[in-house]
């Protein structure tokens, strides 16, 4: 199986930000070679016992009763590392699209183009 793909991550993890890295969540956008760009959410187990917790004192989502978010992955943590991990075992499983949705095409007049490595893109 080819592990072509570019994973972007909305934050990349400083020094500062890794300590949250086990009770985060993080946007992922997933880009394959076809041009074809998924997005999902990565939780990590952690972080959604503290957003139940922040939910009762806030009630919000009946005071902590229920917790959704949409294309929700939840994992260990979410170092780069383990969403290049479960993105690969999606990917080799042929089950990407369940999991994340399809947000349109890279196309050049999109002007982050120049973020893939030369010959990324099957053309």
């Amino acid at each position: 199986m080819s592990k072509k793909r570019h994973i972007w991550m909305n934050s990349q993890y400083s020094e500062i930000r890794s300590q949250f890295i086990y009770d985060d969540n993080i946007d992922v956008i997933v880009t394959l070679p076809d041009r074809t760009r998924w997005w999902g959410t990565f939780f990590t187990f952690d972080n959604i016992e503290s957003l139940r917790q922040k939910n009762k004192e806030t009630g919000e989502c009946l005071s902590g009763t229920y917790l959704w978010s949409s294309n929700m992955i939840i994992c260990e943590d979410v170092s780069r590392e383990t969403i290049e991990k479960v993105v690969d075992d999606l990917l080799e499983k042929g089950i990407l699209d369940k999991f994340m949705d399809r947000i349109g095409d890279v196309t050049s007049e999109i002007e982050d183009i120049h973020d893939y490595e030369e010959d990324f893109f099957d053309d």
